[in-house]
């Protein structure tokens, strides 16, 4: 008897035990190629998770300035104190995006076309324009002139909202204004039997276009009587280099033509790499091509000049692109997964990847820290120093705008968010 229930005892234990182990990796049959398991484990960033010291909605379009936010909401503008986010003040109806802060003024498109110039500190209207536009782009204010960009250039004064001119130019202009001196430069593109970039340059007291230039696009440098301007790839020149002109800008004139060639590609062999993206800061001139920026004295001859080379040490993909710098000493790159900083001194590589865990919607670097802002929805304060993550927010939303700082505040541009927390005080400039 005791040897039956002995035996029966084993066979239940057997069978429990088999019960509990379906499902699981228990299988005699061949693979079935139906899972993956990639990255699936949780990171945490090791910093303390704060609240927003204020919250509100708003309609993605926000400004600072005089320790106020400024931002959009059901056609009004609203003015909140930077600390508290309390209500100061709202003005108009229908109004809409763009909205823009300068030097006391407050500038918003209005459903109609007109423009409104509303006094900061009160909320008053200062003045309207007396013509409509079309449905505007952007706004630019620079000096004693606003400038409407919607696909054509109108100028006011900002003093009356009095309308200055419009320019003379027929095709539409798109984007960015650049501004200096007497000078305006914009570009856009013309299709025809090839499609092609143009720059143009406006004198600004009277809206009229004083030249252009063919397969150029801004340009990257401002000078008083000159501008540099990368050359495009175009039809006759399908890979250009990167080659910088410097051009008067009076007439338009190339005076200086310089090919910067960093991996050394024979052209006339009829070997071929893309033209690099080029800028200049602080008498240097920067190269960004294949995961690699080149660096050169700007008034050296890059024929006979060998560059310094900045690349993330370590990293063997050639996935990471120029993000932002240089900045604090660095360069900054990054996959959108990962950033990595490359110190101008010595080449090292720093990373930032503690404060970062997901794919990165976009980093803003204000004085000595960084604002990554990820898709899901955190946004991690990193030390650019010493590599570490300060702190972080949780936003809840996955698309950001720039971040902005005020009054020793930080605001936070989410989507459908507006969020406001102190600066850490060891990342101030």
């Amino acid at each position: 008897m005791r040897k039956w229930i002995s035996t029966f005892a084993r066979g239940v234990i057997i069978t429990c035990c088999s019960l509990l182990l379906v499902g699981t990796v228990v299988s005699a049959s061949v693979e079935p190629h139906t899972s993956y398991m990639g990255n699936n484990e949780e990171r945490a960033i090791a910093a303390p998770i704060v609240k927003p010291k204020w919250s509100l909605a708003y309609e993605g379009i926000a400004a600072t300035g005089e320790g106020k936010a400024f931002y959009m909401q059901k056609g009004k503008v609203t003015a909140v104190n930077i600390q508290s986010g309390k209500k100061l003040w709202e003005y108009g109806s229908q109004l809409k995006a763009p909205l823009v802060y300068k030097e006391g003024l407050i500038y918003v498109n209005s459903g109609s076309g007109t423009v409104h110039a509303v006094h900061s500190a009160s909320g008053k209207k200062a003045w309207v324009t007396s013509t409509n536009t079309k449905p505007i782009d952007d706004l630019v204010v620079e000096g004693d002139q606003l400038f409407v960009l919607d696909g054509d250039i109108t100028a006011y004064s900002i003093k009356s909202g009095k309308r200055q001119w419009r320019d003379n130019y027929n095709e539409f202009l798109p984007g960015k204004m650049l501004i200096h001196g007497e000078y305006i430069w914009m570009a856009n593109e013309l299709s025809g039997a090839c499609t092609y970039s143009l720059l143009h340059a406006f004198n600004r007291k009277t809206g009229k276009e004083v030249w252009n230039q063919p397969y150029y696009g801004l340009p990257i440098a401002l000078n008083d009587g000159t501008v540099t301007v990368q050359k495009l790839a175009n039809l006759f020149e399908p890979s250009p280099f990167t080659t910088l002109d410097t051009i008067d800008v009076r007439t338009g004139k190339v005076l200086r033509s310089v090919r910067y060639n960093p991996l050394h590609i024979n052209f006339e062999k009829d070997e071929f790499d893309g033209d690099g993206k080029a800028w200049i800061s602080e008498g240097s001139v920067y190269v960004s091509l294949d995961s690699k920026v080149y660096r050169y004295p700007e008034n050296a001859d890059p024929a006979t000049t060998a560059p310094t080379v900045y690349t993330p040490e370590f990293v063997k993909e050639k996935t990471f692109d120029y993000a932002a710098g240089p900045y604090n000493g660095k360069l900054l790159f990054t996959d959108g997964r990962r950033i990595y900083g490359v110190k101008l001194a010595n080449k090292t590589t720093v990373s930032y990847n503690d404060g970062v865990t997901g794919l990165i919607a976009r980093f803003d670097l204000i004085g000595r820290g960084m604002y990554a802002a990820q898709t899901d929805g955190t946004l991690s304060v990193i030390d650019l120093a010493s590599t570490r993550p300060v702190l972080q927010i949780k936003t809840g939303s996955r698309v950001f705008g720039e971040t902005l700082s005020e009054s020793g505040m930080i605001v936070v541009q989410a989507e459908g968010k507006l969020l406001a927390f102190k600066e850490p005080a060891s990342l101030r400039n």
